[in-house]
C-alpha cells in the first residue's frame, strides 16, 4: 500500500509535468552553455542559477558522465565542469527537492575537430558562444573575482591563485602542459576583445600569437619552400592543444593518426606497393621520421632529398 509521503511525492511530480514547471526559470536557469553550442574542447563549464528553497540536488548527466552536486552552500550560482567526446553531447540538466523531479533542462554541445573528417563540419544549426561577458561577468562576481591578476610574463609561484584558475584548471589535465597555460599567462594569447562577445579572444589566425614566443620558428619556416597547410593558413590548433595534450608537443593525438586523418589515401598505396620501403607504414614506424610536419625545401616535406635507385 503506498505511503502518504509517497503519493505526496508523486501528486508533486505531477503537478509540476502538467502545468510546465519543467521550463520554468524559478526552480533553475541555465546560464552557460547555450543551446547549440559549438566548441573545440572536451571540457565545458555549466553555470547555473538555482532557488536553493526550492532545490535540494542537481544532476547533470554528458554522454561520458554523471555529477551530482548538493545544494548545501549559501550561494545561488552553481558552475561546475564536465567532459565531453568528440561531435554531438545531449547535456541533461535536472533539479530534485525531495527526490521529486522539479526541472529539467537540456543542452546540445558539438565538440568539432580539424582532425577527423566525421567532426569537422557540425551542423549548421550549431555555433560559438562565450561566456566572458560584462552581464555574465556580473553573475560570477558575487563569487569570484573576474579581475586579471597576472603580471605579464611572471608565472605564478602558486597557480591557484591565478583568478583564472578555479574555473578553467581543467585545461591543464593531461601530461605536458604548454608554458603559458602551464604558469596561467593566460592574456599571453588571450588578448583579443569583442564588445559584447567576449573579453578574451585569441588572435586570428592563432599563429601570430605562437609566433610571438617562437620567433625563431617563424623565421626558419617561413624562409622554406614548402610549408604544410595547417602552417601555412596560421592554424597551429589543428594539431597542437595550446594548453595540454597527452603526447609530447601538445600534439592532439598520435602523430601517425594526426597525419592519417588527412592522408590515409597515401598509407594505403604506400601498403599496397610492392616496392615501397616506407618504414612509416611498417609496425611502430613514425610519418615523421621521414617528413617534417611545418615546413621543408624538399617536395613533399621531406626531412632530406632521397635518391630513386634504378635497377
Amino acid at each position: 500500500m503506498i505511503s502518504a509521503y509517497d503519493f505526496a511525492k508523486a501528486f508533486i511530480a505531477l503537478a509540476i509535468f502538467f502545468t510546465g514547471a519543467f521550463a520554468e526559470d524559478g526552480f533553475m536557469q541555465v546560464l552557460t552553455p547555450k543551446q547549440n553550442h559549438l566548441q573545440t574542447e572536451l571540457t565545458l563549464n555549466v553555470v547555473l542559477e538555482i532557488d536553493k528553497k526550492r532545490v535540494d540536488i542537481i544532476k547533470i548527466m554528458t554522454p561520458l558522465e554523471e555529477i551530482e552536486i548538493d545544494m548545501k552552500s549559501q550561494k545561488n550560482t552553481e558552475c561546475k565542469n564536465i567532459q565531453l567526446r568528440l561531435g554531438e553531447n545531449r547535456v541533461d540538466i535536472r533539479a530534485y527537492k525531495e527526490n521529486v523531479l522539479v526541472a529539467q533542462e537540456n543542452r546540445d554541445v558539438y565538440v568539432s575537430s580539424e582532425l577527423y573528417h566525421q567532426f569537422r563540419y557540425p551542423p549548421q544549426e550549431y555555433s560559438h558562444t562565450y561566456f566572458h561577458n560584462k552581464d555574465n561577468e556580473k553573475l560570477c562576481a558575487k563569487c569570484h573575482d573576474m579581475s586579471v591578476n597576472e603580471v605579464s610574463g611572471v608565472a605564478f609561484e602558486d597557480i591557484t591563485k591565478s583568478n583564472c584558475y578555479g574555473c578553467h584548471k581543467s585545461i591543464n589535465k593531461e601530461k605536458y602542459a604548454h608554458a603559458p597555460s602551464a604558469n596561467w599567462l593566460c592574456t599571453s594569447c588571450h588578448i583579443q576583445s569583442k564588445k559584447g562577445v567576449s573579453k578574451y579572444l585569441t588572435k586570428e589566425p592563432i599563429n601570430a600569437s605562437c609566433f610571438e614566443c617562437h620567433e625563431e620558428n617563424k623565421e626558419l619556416w617561413g624562409n622554406a619552400k614548402y610549408r604544410h597547410e595547417p602552417l601555412d593558413s596560421g592554424h597551429c590548433e589543428k594539431c597542437h592543444n595550446p594548453h595540454s595534450g597527452p603526447y609530447i608537443m601538445f600534439i592532439r593525438k598520435d602523430v601517425n593518426l594526426i597525419c592519417l586523418g588527412c592522408h590515409k589515401d597515401k598509407h594505403i598505396k604506400a601498403q599496397q606497393s610492392k616496392n615501397s620501403a616506407c618504414s612509416g607504414t611498417s609496425e611502430g614506424g613514425l610519418c615523421i621520421e621521414c617528413h617534417t610536419p611545418h615546413a621543408s625545401n624538399q617536395p613533399f616535406f621531406l626531412k632530406k632529398r632521397f635518391e630513386r635507385v634504378v635497377k
